[in-house]
């Protein structure tokens, strides 16, 4: 029968190898797959993911006792919580423990945060890479802000201190613009941060027609904080949003993924509003400025107008009496004309009447007597036709100094 070893024996033994191998702290780099904390305590897993296949390659549990998290806190202060999260790629320094009972387990004495740092922005350069790659880091900022923003679709937090702040901020706006608002609620912070930013922005782009614009909008927080919006996935739904995005995330300098393809990048929630109310002053300067411009345009053509119709009402009221005065004349003219005319005509008759009277004056018969002429009358009828002569009839014989009658027998 071969020999054994009974468990605690064998502990001991990889105890003994591991303390004589491990005598001083090591730094190991990790990422944190899940944490709690218990009584001052901090308790977590720690995990490590192969680079092509991001599948757990390593495990184990890791503790940081009250003392020692005193410590981190003192020297790390509002940095650390944003260390100890799940999710989050850090380096430890630690002293590598084995119990009989308990087994393996890593004791962290201290975090290196210019580790962690350095990591997500290597990880931010290659998301942005690959972003610019694929087309899509000015894609959102082709899309056309609305002269005037009503329908804002704010993904958020609803209790959080940067959206109230944003919500106060535009309704107590100076001007009275009025604004309605959807909230699209998401955490901002943590694991869950991609997959509901992700769902907000697709749930937002299916009902774009509803949305002049989309604000992302958080508090502030360190540059740990804002490294969940360091994800190629938030990036890319923002760049593919059909309407403008904003975000008002929370900082001063560094710009993360998201604020790098969001169409308007504002510091803070407050700012977004700010920029949000001035795009709508601009566009009433805008319109008052025109109006303005229409008013002074409008009294130009008026008053032009206006001596145009002075004039033209004047030339009017002087139209007609040049039109009389005109037509007056004219009929002067013509009745001088037929005045003249009808003197003429009458002249001319006159003459006619004058030679006609002078023709008769000579025609009368006394006056044709006078020149030796004689009247026949037979039967008290002229004869002037020798065939109308009656030789048997009773004749006188008219002659300017008188008359004979003669009976034809007495001729005979």
């Amino acid at each position: 029968m071969p020999s054994s070893y009974s468990l605690y024996e064998l502990n001991e033994y990889i105890r003994r190898v591991i303390a004589l191998n491990f005598a001083e702290p090591i730094w190991v780099n990790a990422e944190i797959s899940q944490i709690k904390e218990v009584r001052g305590n901090v308790y977590m897993d720690l995990v490590y993911h192969d680079d092509q296949t991001n599948e757990i390659k390593a495990q184990i549990s890791a503790g940081i006792w009250f003392k020692s998290y005193l410590f981190l806190k003192n020297k790390l202060g509002a940095l650390l919580p944003s260390l100890l999260s799940e999710g989050t790629h850090v380096l430890l320094k630690v002293q590598v423990e084995f119990t009989e009972r308990y087994g393996m387990k890593l004791i962290v004495e201290d975090i290196d945060p210019s580790f962690t740092i350095g990591q997500m922005e290597m990880n931010r350069q290659k998301i942005l890479q690959k972003l610019f790659d694929e087309g899509l880091t000015h894609q959102n900022k082709l899309t056309k802000l609305p002269a005037v923003i009503q329908r804002i679709a704010v993904i958020s937090s609803d209790n959080a201190a940067g959206y109230i702040d944003f919500i106060n901020h535009l309704s107590q706006n100076p001007y009275g613009y009025q604004f309605k608002t959807t909230l699209f609620r998401a955490s901002l912070q943590g694991q869950n941060t991609e997959r509901e930013v992700c769902q907000a922005l697709n749930d937002i782009s299916e009902d774009a027609s509803k949305y002049d614009c989309t604000v992302i909008i958080r508090g502030g927080g360190s540059k740990l904080d804002l490294a969940w919006f360091d994800n190629f996935n938030i990036g890319a739904r923002i760049a593919k949003s059909p309407i403008p995005v904003m975000t008002g995330i929370g900082h001063d300098i560094n710009a993360t993924v998201a604020d790098t393809v969001a169409h308007t990048t504002l510091k803070t929630p407050t700012a977004t509003a700010d920029f949000i109310i001035s795009h709508n002053m601009d566009f009433e300067s805008k319109v008052t400025e025109t109006t303005h411009w229409i008013s002074q345009l409008a009294g130009r053509y008026i008053r032009q107008h206006e001596l145009m119709l002075g004039q033209t009402n004047q030339m009017l009221s002087m139209l007609p009496m040049e039109k009389i005065k005109n037509q007056q004349l004219n009929i002067d003219n013509r009745y001088n004309q037929l005045i003249t005319l009808a003197k003429n005509k009458l002249r001319k008759h006159q003459d006619q009447i004058t030679f006609a009277d002078k023709q008769m004056e000579i025609l009368q018969p006394s006056n044709m007597l006078k020149k030796g002429y004689t009247i026949i009358r037979q039967n008290a009828v002229v004869v002037s036709r020798l065939q109308a002569f009656d030789k048997n009839g009773k004749t006188e014989i008219e002659f300017f100094d008188g008359k004979l009658e003669l009976n034809n027998t007495d001729k005979n």
